[in-house]
């Protein structure tokens, strides 16, 4: 009797006091000197119809230091928006294009740095402006690109940081942390940006869905006012590298989705 009420004393222990959900230690190893394509595709209703924005970059890591260098550029972009849809799009980019940029990665991870970044902003906003000058002053196209051009200029240099470096920070946005197998997940605050014109503040659930050789995935449930985002991610276990990434942010009755890639360069 005395060993059965040990028993029944254990697990009463074991439902009050639920093994710890097991922590996952994802590591920062990127590969390195091999390139690789990073696509971004969005699609978000416009005027009552699905319309595509497209961008193609190829990156590339070497080694610098105790962390590492990222070589990105912006290949090429696309669009079966209409001009006046696009335009937005088009006048933020196309001044990209071409532009190779060599960030600096601390060991977590986090872009610190642009090498030449005031060569770099040169180079964008000649671009701008060449851009500008193929439309008249009193058109739509021009005007949207002067409105860029306005935005860009009253950036501060840790501004233009990260707005450039904006794109490729979500590759690691697991990094050198920890996830957790566990049902009940890790609660998550963050910001939902673009479409919605301003940040909204979210907040929501992270939670492993599956574990394999090639990837852990991983879903974020988020919700905020007027607001709902679902993430999902597929992380690679060698190198800690986001490799997908799908989100669809549903705002009253729109819903955009957005699917980032990364990829062996063909």
């Amino acid at each position: 009797m005395k060993s059965v009420g040990g028993l029944a004393a254990f697990l009463l222990a074991a439902i009050a006091h639920p093994a710890a959900a097991e922590r996952i230690a994802i590591p920062f190893a990127p590969p390195v000197g091999q390139d690789l394509a990073y696509d971004i595709d969005q699609h978000r209703p416009i005027a009552g119809k699905d319309s595509r924005f497209s961008a193609h970059r190829t990156v590339r890591f070497e080694r610098a230091g105790d962390g590492y260098q990222l070589n990105a550029v912006l290949r090429s972009l696309d669009s079966d928006a209409n001009d006046a849809a696009a335009a937005s799009f088009r006048a933020a980019l196309t001044p990209l294009i071409g532009v190779e940029m060599r960030f600096h990665l601390d060991p977590q991870g986090k872009i610190i740095s642009l090498d030449d970044d005031e060569a770099v902003w040169s180079a964008v906003e000649h671009g701008l402006d060449m851009m500008m000058a193929q439309f008249g002053p009193d058109t739509p196209r021009h005007r949207v690109a002067q409105s860029v051009k306005i935005l860009f200029d009253g950036l501060s240099r840790e501004g233009r940081l990260a707005l450039l470096a904006g794109e490729y920070q979500p590759l690691f946005l697991f990094a050198g942390s920890e996830v957790e197998d566990g049902a009940d997940g890790r609660g998550v605050r963050t910001m939902a940006g673009s479409p919605l014109g301003r940040p909204v503040p979210v907040e929501g659930i992270l939670t492993l869905k599956g574990r394999a050789t090639d990837g852990l995935s991983l879903t974020e449930t988020l919700t905020g006012p007027g607001v709902d985002v679902r993430m999902d991610y597929k992380v690679s276990p060698a190198t800690g590298l986001v490799t997908r990434q799908v989100r669809t942010l549903t705002f009253g009755t729109r819903t955009l989705t957005e699917e980032r890639v990364l990829r062996p360069a063909s």
